[in-house]
């Protein structure tokens, strides 16, 4: 009986470390990333970083080799997060006007809540290289892939009217990257807000019948 306690105490603490880290390590990518989106990634110092957060550097450096390896995690984790939007959508039965409403919505909220890796990539994407350049690569084709899919399947349903897949996918996509240019998350705009009138006015893209009312998101 005392070994177990001793052991699910010891599970306890290594579980605790584990949350500590993760949470300072997150620390650091939030700090950083507003600084890169604020005044560009050349214009902010590792010692810029470490004074927003109070600290000294080797802080930093404890869980990051340097400013380029901040720069591609964030980069890195808002593409893992944003491309399985359509699929963590998905629902049985659903039209596919129904799951462009629910994928699109979905994106653009997790697009919101990374909002620094989302912006950094479409502001400075020459400064991604290697192993994650191909990471941030694979996944976008995968988001478009989806979105390519759920666009075919509405025009072979009817349901939407357009002439080119591909095109329309670009079109809506580029849409969306443009809001990182005039978005900013401090915003008295809310993420759902936002999300839910880009929505309306991207299904206006594909809608076959026109002036049909903008479809709500069907979540929940």
């Amino acid at each position: 009986m005392a070994k177990r306690t001793t052991t699910t105490a010891a599970r306890r603490r290594t579980a605790r470390k584990a949350e500590n880290h993760e949470a300072k390590r997150n620390q650091i990518l939030e700090v950083a990333g507003a600084m890169f989106f604020r005044q560009g990634y050349a214009n902010t110092s590792i010692d810029e970083i470490a004074l927003e957060l109070g600290v000294r550097k080797p802080f930093i450096y404890y869980y990051f080799k340097d400013k380029l390896s901040i720069f591609e995690t964030l980069c890195v984790e808002s593409s893992h997060f944003t491309c399985k939007a359509f699929q963590d959508t998905a629902k049985l039965g659903l039209s596919a006007s129904d799951r462009l409403t629910n994928g699109l919505h979905e994106l653009i909220l997790r697009y919101l809540q990374t909002f620094a890796g989302g912006a950094l990539y479409y502001k400075e994407p020459s400064l991604l290289t290697g192993e994650a350049a191909r990471i941030v690569r694979e996944n976008a084709l995968l988001l478009h892939a989806d979105m390519l899919e759920v666009l075919e399947e509405g025009r072979r349903s009817g349901e939407f009217d357009f002439d080119d897949t591909k095109l329309t996918a670009l079109l809506i996509g580029g849409a969306i990257g443009f809001m990182f240019h005039w978005y900013r998350p401090d915003s008295k705009l809310s993420p759902t807000k936002l999300a839910n009138y880009m929505v309306e006015n991207l299904m206006k893209i594909v809608t076959a019948q026109a002036g049909a009312a903008a479809a709500q998101p069907k979540v929940g």
